[in-house]
């Protein structure tokens, strides 16, 4: 009779593990492909209701920073290496020493808010220029995974251009940003 309750014992023990073991494995395909599309909910949320505290939670500025001032910089030195009259080189450096403050005043709070809410339909203009304009959340986004700790987030008809969220434990933060890629002339 004890091996009897011995072996129910085990059994029960083992469907026990095997069902927390479903559990964990259920929440974490749930969290993988659940959260980014929360994590943009909720910015969205905190910029809409003009939570600076909340929506600062979801960005890595110095890391957003660092990323679109890199952006920009490649930007400007690929525009530089197609100018053959030499002039290219000296606009080229002008622009990157302006680009860092630049960028340092379009990344913070209060700018971050107004570009995450901004409509992305319009055209970029000299008031809005395309760095501002893409740091924003589409209406509709469409989010690449780019492995276990990064996704973009992009429009449909934009699709290597947008948002770059980088995991931070197990939550997402805003730390760059793909802008679209360089007109052909």
């Amino acid at each position: 009779m004890r091996r009897a309750n011995s072996r129910q014992a085990k059994s029960k023990t083992r469907v026990a593990a095997l069902a927390a073991v479903a559990l964990i494995v259920a929440a974490a395909v749930s969290w993988y492909f659940a959260s980014p599309g929360w994590t943009l909910r909720q910015m969205k949320a905190a910029a809409d209701a003009n939570d600076a505290a909340a929506l600062d939670s979801y960005i890595d500025y110095p890391a957003l920073r660092d990323d679109l001032k890199a952006e920009i910089t490649d930007r400007m030195m690929a525009e530089a290496k197609k100018d053959k009259s030499g002039f290219g080189g000296l606009g080229a450096a002008i622009g990157t020493a302006m680009a860092g403050p630049l960028v340092d005043a379009l990344v913070t709070p209060a700018a971050m808010r107004a570009a995450l809410m901004a409509r992305r339909d319009l055209p970029p203009t000299e008031a809005t220029p395309e760095a501002a304009s893409a740091l924003h959340i589409p209406d509709r986004p469409v989010i690449v995974r780019r492995g276990f700790s990064e996704f973009l987030v992009s429009a449909k008809n934009r699709p290597n251009t947008g948002l770059v969220f980088r995991r931070h434990g197990l939550s997402w933060r805003l730390s760059g940003v793909e802008l679209p890629p360089i007109p052909s002339r």
